[in-house]
């Protein structure tokens, strides 16, 4: 699992580039971050443990700027249930 520091962003230390990439490429796609992936880093963190739940908090920070206004209510219960482990 291939981590990035960041050290210019206040808000997040580690982006899990796995799926910083997938969000990127579906904002590419389709001009917003899909179902399949809130899907994939919820279970991945929360039921699997692929990733920290830390690690996918700041992922999550990271890829906001890819999460179109009507999907903020998605993305922040995704966020809230990673965050609640």
């Amino acid at each position: 699992m291939k981590i990035s520091s960041i050290g210019s962003q206040p808000n997040f230390q580690a982006v899990n580039q796995k799926y910083l990439k997938k969000a990127e490429k579906s904002y590419k796609w389709f001009g917003n971050v899909n179902s399949e992936w809130y899907d994939s880093i919820l279970y991945d963190a929360v039921l699997w443990k692929g990733i920290s739940i830390q690690d996918a908090v700041d992922t999550m920070m990271a890829v906001k700027k890819y999460v179109n206004e009507g999907s903020m209510a998605a993305f922040d219960h995704v966020l809230n249930r990673i965050k609640q482990g």
